[in-house]
């Protein structure tokens, strides 16, 4: 821009000279015409550069680029998916192509198919920890309240092996995001006694108030399930009021029996500030082969009850047989 403005100022400056250049008094006129526009002219770019900074253009160009270069990798992902499916067909082993194409579907937000890659990765090789630290990430990225169950496990998993002080901290981000106190106790007392945390007080003072905010567990629902056919993956118990898509409560539980019996308590609830429980609601289960639950990946209802009267039976067990 500056630049831009100095060319006119010259081309004002030679038009002016050329206009006047029959007469030496109308030159010295021009001329002095032509000095006071320059000078005019040089008092405003001095006003402009106060409130311009240039490198405020560098920056803005750097964004740009940016931009352009993600736009770029993104279309070439999308291009190279098919390709590396169809390779993986061929060869349902390779580890390193399972775990690029779990990358390009999490860079996509396709959490569900980056999960689904990460999982066939994670059995090929379960040793390896850095691997089972992106899957609990892609999980939290999908839905951290859905996935709580398996983020627990794996994080369980991850810090048993590597003792990871940044991977304690992000278990207590994740039990902080879920409400689950338990977990962050646990987590910040693992924080307090990790010889690599310098600044131990900070987490002292929260575990502090969360013992001293703790509050008993709140058993909503005691539940004896029996199982007549074969349903292998996981069963998921929700509770919903009726023209509510949101469920107020959602239990994971592993489908590897024939008979269950289960509490659910407020530590279920999706929204753990809100622990009050309708009267009336649907208790559904739900059934899927994948750990997680999601809009791209639905269980199938195998069972639906309407509770008419929670009052009348949240002191019983509920009795169901499917």
């Amino acid at each position: 821009m500056i630049y831009i403005l100095l060319v006119l100022l010259i081309l004002t400056y030679i038009f002016f000279l050329n206009r006047k250049k029959h007469s030496k008094e109308e030159t010295s006129n021009g001329n002095k015409i032509a000095l006071i526009s320059i000078l005019f002219s040089s008092l405003i770019l001095f006003i402009f550069s106060l409130s311009y900074d240039l490198s405020d253009t560098h920056e803005y160009k750097k964004i740009h680029d940016k931009n352009v270069s993600v736009r770029k990798n993104i279309k070439t992902i999308k291009e190279n998916i098919p390709l590396l499916e169809s390779r993986l067909l061929n060869s349902p082993d390779d580890f390193n192509g399972w775990l690029m194409l779990g990358k390009s579907y999490s860079i996509l937000s396709d959490y569900q198919k980056a999960l689904r890659a990460y999982q066939v990765a994670i059995n090929l090789r379960p040793n390896n920890m850095d691997i089972i630290k992106e899957y609990i990430l892609v999980l939290r990225s999908d839905s951290e309240n859905i996935n709580k169950e398996i983020i627990k496990k794996y994080f369980k998993i991850y810090l048993a092996q590597t003792n990871d002080a940044q991977g304690l901290i992000d278990q207590l981000s994740f039990a902080f995001s879920i409400n689950d106190n338990l977990l962050a106790e646990s987590a910040l007392n693992n924080l307090i006694k990790h010889p690599e945390i310098v600044n131990k007080d900070q987490y002292k003072n929260l575990l502090t108030q969360l013992i001293n905010n703790r509050s008993p567990t709140q058993n909503i629902l005691d539940i004896n399930i029996m199982v007549k056919g074969n349903y292998p993956g996981f069963f998921f118990i929700i509770l919903k009021q009726k023209n509510i898509n949101q469920p107020f409560a959602i239990k994971r539980i592993e489908a590897n029996k024939s008979s269950y019996n289960i509490k659910i308590t407020n530590n279920d609830f999706m929204i753990k500030s809100n622990s009050s429980i309708p009267n009336q609601f649907d208790f559904i289960i739900k059934h899927s082969a994948a750990e997680s639950f999601s809009q791209d990946n639905k269980p199938i209802e195998v069972y639906k009850k309407e509770i008419k009267n929670y009052q009348s039976i949240k002191n019983d067990i509920l009795k169901i047989n499917f």
